[in-house]
């Protein structure tokens, strides 16, 4: 496989599984906004997971720097890491939001 198609290859899935861990994300606010915190849980599990792949792909990527097999990033590169940070601090906020509806819905 050509090292463009590699790139792109590993950007999109970057792309994909950020989007996902994303989404699943706000969708266990949602649950916890509603007072269901077993299924708010298990969503951000999820979301974790989605995460993870997309972390695996960036490793890759930046083995791949490391190694001198790519020069430069373009703008698809750069896209995914943007989705990946952004992925990545939602879920983590979110993680704190469930906890605080958590404890508002205890009192």
């Amino acid at each position: 496989m050509e090292i463009n198609e590699k790139l792109e290859e590993i950007a999109m899935t970057i792309i994909a599984n950020a989007g996902a861990s994303k989404s699943t994300s706000f969708a266990a606010l949602s649950k916890a906004k509603g007072g269901d915190f077993e299924e708010a849980k298990k969503l951000l599990k999820a979301a974790d997971e989605a995460e993870a792949e997309a972390h695996k792909m960036h490793s890759t990527l930046l083995q791949m720097f490391a190694k001198g097999e790519v020069k430069e990033a373009d703008i698809l590169i750069a896209h995914a890491q943007d989705h990946l940070m952004a992925a990545t601090l939602s879920k983590e906020l979110i993680y704190e939001l469930v906890e605080v509806y958590e404890k508002l819905k205890e009192r």
